[in-house]
């Protein structure tokens, strides 16, 4: 919408009038009262003396402003005429120009008169805020007294006639012109405060809706972050297992994230998963806590085959991320529990370390057993199986990537040599005593940074069959 043309609005066209007739009524309270104080003056100490032989018939003209600025000040003193403070605009400079012309056609265009007459004709049609169309009238109603009094007085046009013509008329149409221009500028103003104060209006219903809509965010989050500690594996899903000591853990970041992991005992054997979703937010949460559910679901009906579980998990992924558009994947490793420290791996993720009771550490990448879950349709190709075991008291350490990608202050990763550091000291101890020792070290590293994803850690350790 072109601010050349808003103002034709009717709405926005009433506002604006009701503003300027306001503001005419105020500048009404004390133009009015020079109006009247100004030819009093006149008539009191000058007329009668500088102008004897036409004093009487100035007389008339000086009422003409002394009248009709009598109700302007009273009007303005009423605040129910707030909204017509134009028309009585108008009244007062119709006063001022008839006096001039009265004192014009009376005096034979004495140059005092014209002199004041200008003078009227510049202050009323530039400066006075009175509309266009009341000025236009005040000046042909003025020019038509001016005729009617000029020639009933007996005088004739000559050179003075013309002049005051020439000279009220070009002073009232190039004033008309500056209030045109001024006028315009009023219009842009008004638009713009317009503008504003809209803009500020929407703005506060916009921090209104936000902040509820943030206090419904909130309580989501918190909600999401519930759900989220609430699928992972408690006690009793990790301490069924017959000969494994577990220890999980997981320290969420600001928002809600996408690490997963999950322990499902089946006594003798069992299923250990731990994934990563990609990216953060409530989005990454809800994929993870689907995951989970599948993964508890396959595990029940294809425990003995990880490779399945992992391939029908990648197209449920892949199918999700289709239909929604969304561009998160997920790290996501399968263990299958064997029974006497022996597992089967599927699927890629971070590597996985294992610390023997001797000190010896190994470091088993995923990299060729699988691949992103929800990547591509089709992972069989990508897929394959890792069989490797773990000794009495040797530990197998899972991680995501917010434990090794932790940073310090100079921008350092804690990584998986901070891992090992902390978990050498400890390795005969408690799985509870390692998991404790790695957090409390990667914590250290981070000092006052910010943890900007989730940390989650499994710390498995192979003891005598309990």
């Amino acid at each position: 919408m072109q601010i050349d043309k808003i103002v034709q609005f009717p709405e926005l066209k009433a506002e604006y009038n009701r503003e300027q007739a306001e503001r005419s009524w105020k500048i009404n309270r004390i133009v009015a009262p020079v109006s009247i104080l100004f030819p009093v003056i006149l008539i009191l100490f000058s007329d009668h003396i500088n102008f004897p032989y036409v004093y009487h018939k100035m007389f008339l003209g000086r009422m003409y402003a002394i009248v009709l600025g009598t109700i302007v000040v009273f009007s303005s003193l009423i605040p129910k005429f707030k909204n017509q403070g134009q028309f009585f605009s108008f009244l007062l400079f119709l006063g001022f120009n008839l006096m001039a012309a009265h004192l014009s056609g009376v005096m034979n265009n004495d140059n005092s008169v014209l002199l004041y007459w200008v003078f009227a004709s510049v202050i009323g049609c530039g400066l006075l805020p009175l509309s266009l169309p009341y000025t236009i009238a005040v000046v042909v109603l003025s020019f038509v007294y001016y005729f009617v009094i000029y020639f009933s007085s007996g005088f004739l046009p000559d050179v003075s006639f013309r002049m005051t013509i020439i000279n009220v008329g070009s002073a009232s149409i190039v004033a008309m012109a500056f209030k045109a221009a001024q006028a315009r500028i009023q219009e842009r103003e008004f638009l713009f405060r317009r503008g504003l104060t809209k803009a500020n209006e929407e703005i506060e219903k916009l921090n209104d809706k936000l902040k509820d809509e943030n206090i419904h965010l909130n309580m989501e989050l918190e909600v999401a972050k519930h759900i989220q500690t609430l699928v992972l594996p408690q006690k009793d899903d990790y301490h069924d297992f017959v000969d494994l000591n577990i220890s999980c853990l997981m320290i969420p970041a600001d928002e809600v994230g996408g690490d997963y992991f999950d322990t499902i005992s089946f006594r003798d054997s069992g299923i250990i998963t731990i994934g990563d979703v990609t990216d953060h937010g409530l989005h990454s949460g809800l994929i993870m806590m689907m995951v989970h559910t599948a993964i508890r679901v396959l595990s029940q009906i294809e425990k003995d085959d990880i490779e399945k579980i992992f391939k029908i998990i990648n197209k449920l992924l892949y199918d999700f991320r289709y239909k929604t558009s969304d561009h998160r994947i997920m790290t996501l490793i399968i263990l299958k529990y064997l029974g006497n420290g022996t597992f089967l791996l599927t699927g890629q993720h971070e590597s996985l370390l294992i610390v023997g009771k001797d000190g010896s550490v190994q470091n088993i990448s995923s990299l060729d057993y699988g691949m992103f879950a929800g990547l591509e349709a089709d992972v069989e190709e990508y897929t394959d199986t890792l069989h490797f075991e773990i000794k009495e008291d040797d530990v197998l350490i899972l991680y995501t990537d917010g434990l090794t990608e932790a940073m310090d202050n100079a921008n350092t990763e804690f990584g998986i040599t901070g891992i090992i550091n902390a978990v050498l000291p400890v390795r005969n101890k408690s799985t509870d005593v390692i998991k404790s020792a790695i957090i409390k070290a990667c914590l250290a590293h981070i000092g006052n940074e910010k943890i900007y994803d989730d940390m989650s850690l499994l710390v498995i350790k192979k003891n005598k069959e309990r």
